[in-house]
């Protein structure tokens, strides 16, 4: 096993199409707008890759820059949660959208390393917090609450079924119209962006 973390590149979308197809949800992403994330300074698309299978990616991460505004509907956060209340809309915020790492890669660190090495990033362009929507499988714990938590995220929102309305089979509901919940989490970076009243 040697891996290797890098940028996406076009030659990598099929492979992250298919993680994304097995791990999340079939169609989840189309193979047209994974190749989108490729362009554009606000997008933070990675592939960890392993030389001893052909430099094939195992695992991926794809986050990207917003407003406050714009991102909390993205990631199926209706109202603003209470936390939130002090930053204006056009704060400038960092997103954990997607991730995906098959079986045989997983509790590697993978997925802590790409929330950690990023976290530098989104605060040099400026981003005032982090935020991610963590799925909670029906009946179970959110798989990414020890990661989230051992990084300084704290879980600010709970999201009644999320996807419901999207049709996509979910591998842990297994339903069409996954009716899993999820758990909304932030860490704030510049406690100087909040607004004062």
């Amino acid at each position: 096993m040697k891996l290797e973390i890098r940028k996406a590149e076009a030659r990598d979308v099929p492979e992250v199409k298919r993680l994304i197809d097995e791990y999340i949800a079939a169609d989840y992403y189309s193979l047209e707008e994974l190749g989108e994330l490729l362009h554009g300074d606000q997008h933070l698309f990675y592939v960890v890759t392993d030389a001893d299978r052909d430099d094939k990616p195992v695992s991926f991460f794809y986050g990207f820059l917003s407003t406050l505004d714009e991102a909390l509907p993205l990631l199926h956060v209706s109202e603003r949660p209470e936390g939130l209340k002090d930053y204006a809309g056009d704060t400038l915020v960092g997103v954990y959208k997607t991730a995906s790492t098959e079986t045989a890669y997983q509790k590697l660190g993978i997925c802590s390393s790409f929330i950690r090495d990023l976290e530098p990033v989104l605060r040099e362009r400026g981003a005032k917090m982090i935020l991610a929507t963590a799925l909670r499988p029906l009946g179970r714990e959110v798989p990414m609450r020890h990661i989230f938590r051992d990084n300084g995220f704290d879980a600010i929102a709970e999201i009644h079924q999320p996807w419901v309305d999207m049709f996509l089979y979910c591998p842990y509901c297994k339903r069409n119209h996954c009716i899993c919940d999820a758990v909304f989490y932030v860490k704030k970076l510049d406690e100087e962006a909040r607004i004062h009243a």
